[in-house]
């Protein structure tokens, strides 16, 4: 394993870990402005119970993955990696968008965290497709080698 690659393996983690925290802090936050208002009614409908077994689904995928991504370096583990990081950004992205079309969460200072939790999304994409390059790359240039001796 190369500087490089231990750098972008290290961001991957770091941003799970990181996405976690403020998947968390929207949860909490939510949970806490309705606690303020005495308002517990649209949890029923959003997550529901269906959405709360898709929410535990989502805190065990968060919870292992920075262990996981420390612990493999297998090729084909760095390309689900991607996959898994583009499929999460993208389901927290069309949620949020969904939420603004219907109208049911205005747009305010409620949405940072939202906002935030979509850039680390694409920062840990863009992350975790040049750290599985750098794999390829690497077993590229071995072979090449192996090639002209």
């Amino acid at each position: 394993m190369n500087i490089t690659e231990s750098k972008y393996k290290s961001i991957v983690a770091q941003g799970w870990t990181m996405m976690f925290f403020v998947f968390l802090a929207m949860f909490v936050t939510d949970l806490t402005k309705s606690a303020i208002t005495t308002d517990f009614s649209k949890w029923s409908t959003d997550p529901g119970l269906g959405g709360l077994s898709i929410l535990i689904v989502i805190m065990g995928v968060y919870t292992f993955m920075p262990m996981l991504i420390q612990s493999y370096s297998g090729r084909w583990f760095r390309w689900l990696v991607v996959g898994v990081t583009v499929f999460f950004t993208l389901f927290f992205m069309a949620h949020q968008a969904t939420h603004l079309l219907a109208g049911d969460k205005p747009f305010g200072i409620m949405h940072l965290l939202d906002i935030a939790h979509h850039i680390l999304g694409v920062w840990v994409v863009v992350s975790a497709s040049l750290w599985a390059k750098e794999g390829v790359q690497e077993k590229t240039k071995n072979f090449d080698e192996r090639l002209s001796d």
